[in-house]
């Protein structure tokens, strides 16, 4: 987001609900590609793999390869989600440490920065960790990195991705939250995306996460609502903080898991 002009708040209309049925149209034939799609990558990780194990441990090609394998285990993880929510399958939480997710998708984050951004990692040691489906959150990242880039106009600018651990003491959240409820007090790790770009006023940042509202063009609306989904069905919370001309940081909190597995 971060844009302060050529707002356009779009309300449900009858072109929407006909998008709407588009979608579902469309989501019936993208299943069905889906499959074949999956299949095309088994055989590309297959023959990468292959080509990797030829190459001596010192060729500079092998690194082209693992970052292409990286590329193609990303999109099958995408394409089984598309395919288990087509099933109503939902593919299963696992404890997931931040860090490593963050770390294990960097050149796939790095792939997305235009010329002239600078990515920086700030991630706090000994990280928690947490129940997350692993495939969700990878897209939560990759679609706030994503916006963090729209909104850097100038070259020069600054992405910085930090995580750490916060304790809600109370079910009155000591930070502002976008989902304005009750939060269960107790251990929660974060990931924050934090940008030098040209920010939002305060109008622009209450409607954000409205399905269908966008600071762009081209824009459906549905990134940043689809992210506070994600997150609530997670059981976390996201915080905004932004101000125009200066950048604009989002923070989404997941509460820590213990041995037992069990969301506290």
């Amino acid at each position: 987001m971060g844009a302060t002009a050529n707002v356009m708040d779009k309300k449900p209309s009858k072109d929407n609900v006909l998008h709407a049925q588009q979608l579902e149209t469309l989501g019936l034939i993208a299943t069905g590609i889906a499959h074949d799609f999956n299949n095309l990558l088994t055989s590309i990780m297959g023959q990468s793999s292959l080509a990797l194990a030829k190459l001596p441990a010192g060729n500079n090609a092998r690194k082209h390869i693992e970052k292409a394998l990286q590329a193609a285990e990303f999109a099958t993880d995408l394409t089984r989600q598309l395919l288990d929510y087509a099933s109503n399958n939902q593919a299963p939480a696992e404890l997931i440490d931040l860090n490593q997710l963050v770390q294990g998708n960097i050149a796939l984050i790095s792939m997305s920065l235009l010329d002239g951004i600078s990515l920086m990692l700030a991630l706090a040691p000994d990280l928690p960790l947490t129940l997350l489906r692993r495939t969700h959150i990878q897209q939560l990242i990759m679609n706030l990195i994503i916006n963090s880039v729209e909104s850097i106009h100038e070259s020069g600018g600054k992405i910085v991705i930090r995580t750490g651990l916060h304790h809600f003491y109370s079910t009155e959240p000591d930070i502002p939250l976008v989902n304005n409820h009750n939060i269960i007090p107790g251990d929660y790790v974060f990931i924050a995306v934090e940008d030098s770009g040209i920010g939002m006023d305060q109008v622009i940042k209450s409607k954000i996460f409205n399905p269908f509202f966008t600071t762009k063009l081209n824009g459906k609306g549905l990134g940043l609502a689809t992210i506070l989904k994600t997150v609530e069905e997670q059981h976390g919370a996201i915080s905004v903080n932004s101000q125009p001309s200066v950048g604009t940081t989002f923070t989404v909190f997941f509460p820590v898991s213990y041995s037992n597995g069990c969301l506290q």
